[in-house]
């Protein structure tokens, strides 16, 4: 595919919540010490952390040419459409095909979090016509209280949040280029997200992993990382 991204700033309007990155950690590439946790109420929080994967490139460039992307349809207006994005997934048994840097964060952030992350799913935006509308994550159907990461690679588009289902974003990043950011407690239930789309555009992805299991002996409004 003849994708291109280019060089960016991290915005967000969350202010001193987001710090910049310190030295990458050894091994997975993976550097949490940036991470800043942001409530966005009593039971929803983000953790945030730009440039959090060193070697967020090749990274990018390692999925692009070996992940198994295909197009989803889904239904819409009593016809099925192509949705505006590529997405390549693995769980199950497919979690031993994850490109070895791919899984280093899984199992990273599982330990993090305290969490089987046990689904990975990469949505590919090729470029600014690709998108994805409002939305909650379907893992609220299961859980009453869920952690979904999202590693952010290639070109940084804006990321908004909303309260509730309707209105206007009241929080809005800026991530790619190797940025993490988590949502959890009950923001799948009560907050919405959206990557819009945009005039211009280069193409970025989102490595997001999600857990099929409850969180062990905490509640949403509560719950806190390992370290």
């Amino acid at each position: 595919m003849g994708l291109s991204w280019q060089e960016g700033l991290f915005a967000e309007d969350l202010g001193d919540h987001v710090a910049a990155p310190g030295p990458a950690a050894s091994g997975e590439g993976l550097d949490l010490t940036g991470l800043r946790r942001v409530a966005l109420d009593a039971r929803s929080w983000l953790d945030v952390a730009r440039g959090a994967f060193r070697g967020h490139g090749a990274l990018f460039d390692l999925l692009l040419r070996t992940a198994p992307w295909r197009q989803r349809e889904r239904r819409m207006y009593d016809r099925d459409v192509l949705e505006p994005r590529l997405v390549a997934a693995w769980s199950g048994e497919d979690l031993a095909a994850l490109p070895a840097p791919v899984e280093a964060v899984r199992a990273r952030l599982s330990a993090h979090y305290g969490v089987d992350l046990d689904s990975v799913l990469v949505n590919l935006y090729r470029d600014g016509r690709d998108g994805v509308a409002w939305h909650g994550d379907t893992v609220r159907t299961r859980l009453d209280s869920a952690v979904v990461v999202t590693l952010a690679l290639g070109e940084r588009r804006p990321f908004l949040l909303r309260p509730g289902d309707d209105g206007p974003p009241v929080h809005r990043l800026t991530s790619g280029q190797g940025d993490l950011v988590v949502m959890g407690g009950r923001c799948q239930h009560e907050w919405q997200h959206t990557v819009p789309k945009s005039a211009r555009a280069g193409a970025r992805m989102s490595v997001t992993m999600r857990h099929s299991r409850p969180l062990p002996d905490v509640t949403g409004a509560t719950y806190h990382p390992k370290g």
